[in-house]
């Protein structure tokens, strides 16, 4: 993968174009919305640049990743598939976001079990967001090649196939052409919900 400055420096640029903004923080507040009033401990999975600590709604923040390349002030270095991230962050998660992370690099079945992992194994967790995407003129492909040189998973599986029983799912699909990544790209975000 490359995920280098120029990668970064390309999708800070991608985040601010009018489409893609516009669809992003569309879909923030509608979580905010389906979450109702209660305060959001947000721990950000994957988080890059920190869109959502930018963008999103929350009362505490903590973006968790391997590498901190939006200098996230409240940052914990560590892989997420692990759960012990946990028990670095300053408070107890309730809400777990993850742009672009968890769905493009996991296939289907690794990031339901993750899903499940996390709804299970940390149990305050009551709602995620998750965004993933897939190419029109590509979805019948698993993975997919992009800009940068890097290699994604879509998210076009059949939700039917992973209903679980610890969390349900809402998906919301969006047009959202790009200079970065093109015109035929579908945003596919996620809510899950403790069951």
């Amino acid at each position: 993968m490359a995920y280098d400055a120029e990668f970064y420096r390309m999708y800070r640029a991608y985040l601010q174009e009018k489409t893609v903004r516009r669809n992003h923080n569309k879909v923030f507040e509608c979580f905010r919305k389906f979450t109702g009033l209660t305060p959001l401990f947000v721990a950000d999975l994957g988080c890059g640049l920190g869109e959502y600590s930018l963008y999103g709604h929350y009362n505490e923040y903590a973006g968790v990743d391997m590498n901190n390349a939006g200098q996230i002030q409240n940052f914990v270095r560590a892989d997420y598939n692990n759960l012990d991230f946990v028990r670095a962050l300053h408070f107890m998660p309730t809400v777990f976001v993850s742009l672009f992370s968890i769905e493009c690099c996991l296939s289907a079945d690794d990031k339901y079990a993750l899903y499940k992992k996390i709804f299970c194994g940390i149990p305050w967790i009551q709602h995620a967001l998750v965004g993933g995407f897939f190419y029109e003129s590509k979805r019948d492909l698993e993975m997919v090649g992009e800009t940068g040189g890097i290699v994604s998973y879509q998210t076009i599986e059949d939700p039917s196939k992973y209903i679980s029983e610890v969390f349900s799912e809402c998906r919301i699909h969006m047009r959202t052409p790009s200079k970065m990544f093109g015109d035929d790209v579908i945003e596919v975000w996620k809510i899950l919900s403790r069951c």
